[in-house]
């Protein structure tokens, strides 16, 4: 088995204009819900094997985030840079090359590449469309199988659909 966190990053700030995209911090909102979603994950016992991220500031302070709620250290998040992107390919042959002994993987990145991805995954038959994952959203999705390599579309099995603003709930 394998297990998936897709996570859009925490809130961004435009307050900056001359700000590069990638260079963009999260904003207040951000700062208050990626420590709180970490601690949903956390109090929830997700663990997880390994967590990618986007390289942009955004994506990078969200994955501290979660990863300090985890108690997973920062030099164990790994940057990469294909996750900075907008086409559900690179998203795909990303998590397809992930190393076999990662069983849980976490990665961080934007929207709407990120609601798309997770949507192509989940199995439609047996569970609904998530629709947009809003900022510092959480969607994880289980696959049957022994190998990144064989994760197909519409095969994953949603476990649960989590961001800032809905009730708390059991995971």
């Amino acid at each position: 088995m394998k297990t998936l966190y897709l996570v859009r990053h925490a809130k961004s700030s435009w307050a900056d204009p001359s700000l590069a995209d990638q260079d963009r911090p999260l904003n207040k909102r951000g700062l208050r819900d990626a420590p709180v979603m970490g601690q949903r994950l956390a109090g929830h016992q997700v663990r997880v094997d390994a967590i990618w991220t986007s390289p942009a500031q955004r994506a990078v302070e969200t994955a501290h985030y979660l990863a300090k709620a985890m108690k997973i250290p920062r030099k164990e998040i790994e940057l990469r840079d294909r996750l900075y992107t907008s086409a559900i390919d690179d998203l795909l042959l990303e998590v397809k090359y992930c190393p076999d002994e990662v069983k849980r993987l976490l990665v961080v990145g934007h929207n709407p590449v990120i609601t798309e991805f997770a949507n192509l995954l989940i199995d439609c038959g047996r569970d609904m469309e998530i629709g947009l994952i809003p900022t510092c959203g959480i969607v994880a999705i289980e696959f049957s199988r022994s190998s990144w390599h064989q994760i197909r579309e519409n095969e994953g099995k949603l476990l649960f659909f989590d961001y800032p603003k809905k009730d708390v709930t059991p995971v």
